[in-house]
């Protein structure tokens, strides 16, 4: 596909060819627009040229940052999941901030850019909701949460409407493609869904032979799990050109997602 051809208006996705799913808050402020973050407005009036996917997604992702704040169970919790960013949204978030996300991200150094408004969620605020969930699965499966977060970290970088940059069958925190037998786009945005699913199916790769019993080969069957398996059976050379780009690909993601393990 062409750049012009990937960028899509309305999708849920934080950089900004992909474009996140608000509008600009009011005032004219630019310091939460359009591919940054979901705020008021989200989920409620798309973009031109927004496509069904692209709402789609948008309102799944603010339904998973709803289910996020209940689950945490917050000042202004519950809020509705209904898949609107609203005002009580907004309260809900803001009172997550200045409760809960100073102590969940207190060890993460993030740039500025990457600071969430105060009741928008960007990146910060994302992580704080999103990533003790996927520890709690972590510890479900006997996973290191590091590497479940670093998944998740090179899929989506924790936007919970994220759709595939490079593929529209891709969606959500963990990029489950939907082409796969028995997952549907509902499953794939749904965070709880995509977080557990992850964290056992590296438990169970692990627990394989097919994948040397090796995190590293783990990591990479995220990616690929066919090439993954023969990469750790050593069906795979670099002196072969055929098999080069697929080894290139696979140490690519693995040195990707422990760059992002924390």
């Amino acid at each position: 596909m062409t750049s012009t051809e990937r960028t899509r208006v309305g999708r849920g996705a934080w950089p900004t060819d992909g474009r996140g799913g608000t509008v600009a808050p009011a005032g004219g402020t630019t310091a939460a627009g359009p591919g940054r973050c979901y705020g008021v407005g989200a989920g409620e009036a798309p973009p031109a040229g927004s496509t069904d996917a692209d709402i789609l997604a948008v309102r799944a992702g603010i339904t998973a940052i709803s289910r996020a704040l209940n689950w945490h169970g917050g000042p202004g919790t519950p809020v509705p999941t209904d898949g609107r960013f609203t005002a009580a949204t907004k309260a809900a978030v803001i009172a997550f901030q200045d409760k809960l996300q100073p102590v969940i991200n207190r060890d993460m150094y993030l740039p500025a850019v990457e600071h969430s408004p105060a009741g928008f969620v960007n990146k910060e605020t994302s992580y704080a909701l999103f990533m003790p969930i996927a520890d709690r699965y972590a510890l479900k499966y006997t996973v290191p949460r590091g590497l479940l977060r670093g998944i998740a970290t090179i899929e989506s970088n924790w936007d919970p409407g994220a759709v595939g940059y490079w593929t529209n069958s891709d969606f959500g925190l963990c990029q489950w493609n939907t082409t796969l037998p028995d997952i549907t786009t509902a499953r794939a945005l749904d965070p709880f869904w995509a977080l557990d699913s992850t964290a056992k199916a590296m438990r169970e790769r692990f627990d394989s032979d097919r994948w040397g019993h090796n995190w590293l080969y783990v990591i990479a069957a995220h990616n690929v799990p066919t090439w993954a398996a023969q990469w750790a059976q050593g069906e795979l050379s670099a002196t072969d050109p055929a098999d080069k780009p697929k080894l290139d690909r696979m140490n690519g993601y693995v040195s990707n997602v422990l760059a992002r393990v924390w």
